[in-house]
């Protein structure tokens, strides 16, 4: 049996015998109405439940909505990390989708992408005193960035320390499966570059496929990623929208199902930051432990 590279390098989990559950949602809409309407109802639900997420945030998405975010930044609840500039694309991908077909989408330059990073990372910092840590790359790609170790250092450069790149399969399609659990980028040249895949389905590609309103039916396919996590101390990495989170949903239904399933379940929730030290923390001693 053959070993893979999350395998090889994976990272040593948060202590948590029931496992991890994380949401991170791509806030990315061009239209402010969107994204403030989806904010008012993701602060309600992320209260009413008590979970913490991440806000993987678009910078001209971010100029659109900058009132609306500033309260947020200092929420105990959530995380500002980036989702680049203008979504422009870290890798080129070319998705084999059964209900569009085949679909090409081209990559930035490596000058675009570090700009778009840097961009980003800068006005989080000047608009709302966010350092920023992680980064989630547009579309996502099969395999994350272990074949890049060229935008690997332009991230590591540009402050980033965890990224959400793994989200597609070798298809450039979904699920991803569970075993593709949080791993550094050692073999890359970067030890300490987390990755945290996307798991399962992201939200568009799924409602997609099970039709909009079928509310029912998307849960049907997402619980089991959960309660297999929860039954195995796993991670659970879920990715969904500003826009497609209030699609034929303006409450937020299935998101908040998501989150009080989290909570029966016994996950431990918490923001990718969050997890981020935790995992570190947890490296280190069980580095300590093993020298």
């Amino acid at each position: 049996m053959s070993t893979s590279v999350y395998e090889v390098e994976r990272a040593a989990p948060p202590a948590s015998e029931q496992g991890t559950f994380l949401i991170g949602y791509d806030v990315e809409s061009r239209n402010p109405a969107v994204t403030q309407a989806f904010l008012r109802r993701a602060v309600a639900i992320h209260e009413a439940t008590d979970v913490p997420a991440t806000f993987f945030l678009v910078g001209r998405t971010i100029d659109l909505s900058r009132e609306a975010l500033r309260p947020l930044a200092s929420h105990p609840l959530f995380d500002f990390q980036q989702h680049t500039f203008n979504h422009v694309l870290l890798k080129s991908v070319c998705i084999e989708d059964p209900i569009d077909g085949v679909r090409f989408f081209r990559a930035g330059t490596l000058e675009q992408i570090r700009e778009e990073v840097r961009r980003t990372s800068a006005l989080l910092r000047d608009e709302f005193g966010v350092t920023c840590t992680g980064l989630t790359g547009p579309y996502a790609y099969y395999r994350g960035l272990v074949d890049r170790p060229d935008l690997l250092e332009i991230l590591w450069d540009e402050g980033i320390r965890f990224t959400r790149t793994w989200g597609r399969d070798e298809r450039d399609w979904q699920p991803v499966p569970l075993e593709v659990q949080p791993f550094w980028y050692r073999l890359q040249g970067f030890p300490e570059l987390l990755e945290v895949p996307l798991h399962g389905w992201q939200d568009i590609s799924l409602r997609k496929s099970v039709g909009w309103t079928n509310h029912d039916g998307f849960l049907a396919v997402e619980y089991p990623y959960m309660e297999r996590a929860a039954a195995e101390g796993l991670t659970f990495s879920y990715c969904t929208h500003d826009h497609s989170s209030t699609r034929d949903d303006p409450e937020m239904a299935i998101t908040e199902s998501l989150l009080r399933r989290a909570r029966a379940l016994g996950l431990a929730p918490m923001t990718y930051a969050t997890y981020y030290r935790r995992v570190v923390e947890r490296t280190s001693v069980t580095a300590g432990v093993s020298a």
